[in-house]
């Protein structure tokens, strides 16, 4: 049972797991508990709204960005501080067209784009170039805000030591996995609790906010570039925070579209992990600790529960082990189910989802060491109609 064998390649990769999925976030908890009591901070409010830009960086997004600009104008925040900008990668669609029709009834709106392709980096960074607002929104052409969003996550910014401040998303529609409900909750309460020590990690680039004084050019083959945005501000010494009252919406997808979503998303974590792990330096202190507990923990799950499965199967003939065993392969040999079970048989694959995704994460892997290497990285999920 605990012979060198099982240490190694079972109970160290268990507790890391454990770790990572319940006593990091228990950790998490009691700080904020603790400095609840210790600290209080009132903050003023604004006498005057700061001048935010939204900034959208599209390709192709005939099916989306009409609806995404109407979004726009029905925010609530002062008209007269209010900018968007819509950045276009020589698109080959009406995605410009419907731009500039708003453009010339709206005059907060702009176009700004590039006949040639670019990559989505490069757009971001021109976006950001052309920003007149002190607040910049990064945020997707598919994804809607809710009215008070803008004035909410602004909000934030009347600390002076804040950089960054995280939405929460919502996923809705009929074709999404319970477990994706599940997941989005708990990711959401983890990045509250992170932003509430100001090291909200798990930003995403459906909709963020960033100060634009902190906002760095973007290399040009940077796959998640709201990751790499976020660890622009950490360096540079500044907060991230959550705001759960700046919600944005966007779509579940079918679980073969989330899977190709999850497999490109971890080509960009095996990248950051490359370029940008002089994050986890001691100087870097609970950013630092937060990014190695909730990220780079997660990027190494796969291999965790290979690890644990193969000690399993060393070990079969200890009873424990056994059973162990013979549980994770009806899991594993039952994953594939999860695109095709629809409706409340969901709930029974909780699971298969996770294998599901940790699947996905081994995909990105090798397509980042052996996959063709894309110039211009705008892989983003394909759009439907609906």
């Amino acid at each position: 049972m605990f012979d060198l064998i099982a240490i190694l390649f079972f109970w160290t990769p268990l507790i890391l797991f454990v770790y990572h999925w319940f006593i990091f976030p228990l950790i998490l908890f009691l700080i904020v508990k603790i400095r609840r009591k210790d600290k209080k901070v009132d903050l003023p409010q604004y006498l005057e709204f700061p001048r935010v830009t939204i900034a959208i960086a599209a390709w192709n997004e005939e099916l989306t960005i009409g609806t995404k600009l109407r979004n726009c104008q029905e925010l609530d925040y002062p008209a007269d501080k209010l900018e968007v900008l819509v950045g276009t990668d020589a698109v080959t669609d009406r995605t410009n067209e419907i731009v500039q029709s708003f453009a010339e009834s709206d005059s907060r709106i702009r176009l700004i784009t590039v006949n040639e392709r670019v990559g989505k980096s490069a757009v971001i960074n021109m976006l950001a170039e052309k920003a007149s607002g002190e607040i910049i929104l990064f945020t997707d052409a598919d994804v809607l805000l809710e009215p008070q969003a803008l004035k909410a996550g602004v909000a934030r910014f009347r600390d002076p030591k804040v950089g960054m401040v995280a939405t929460a998303y919502v996923r809705r529609n009929k074709e999404g996995n319970i477990a994706e409900s599940i997941w989005d909750r708990y990711e959401n309460k983890l990045k509250e609790l992170e932003g509430m020590i100001g090291c909200t990690v798990g930003i995403s680039g459906y909709a963020m906010f960033v100060r634009r004084s902190l906002v760095r050019p973007l290399p040009h083959d940077i796959i998640n570039d709201d990751y790499v945005l976020g660890i622009f501000v950490f360096l540079q010494g500044y907060k991230s925070v959550y705001e759960p009252k700046s919600v944005v919406w966007t779509k579940v997808e079918p679980p073969e579209i989330e899977f190709t979503r999850k497999a490109r998303m971890n080509r960009g974590n095996v990248q950051q992990i490359f370029r940008y792990s002089r994050i986890l330096l001691p100087k870097y202190g609970a950013v630092a600790w937060v990014l190695f507990s909730h990220k780079y923990l997660r990027w190494f799950v796969p291999f965790i529960l290979l690890s644990i499965l193969i000690a399993s199967a060393i070990k079969i003939t200890i009873p424990f082990f056994r059973i162990l065993l013979i549980l994770q392969l009806l899991t594993y040999l039952t994953t594939p189910l999860v695109p095709y079970v629809k409706g409340n048989l969901r709930k029974f694959l909780l699971p298969q989802y996770y294998i599901w995704v940790n699947w996905a994460l081994i995909v990105g892997y090798w397509q980042y060491f052996f996959g063709k290497r894309v110039k211009y990285n705008w892989l983003r999920t394909e759009r439907r109609a609906d």
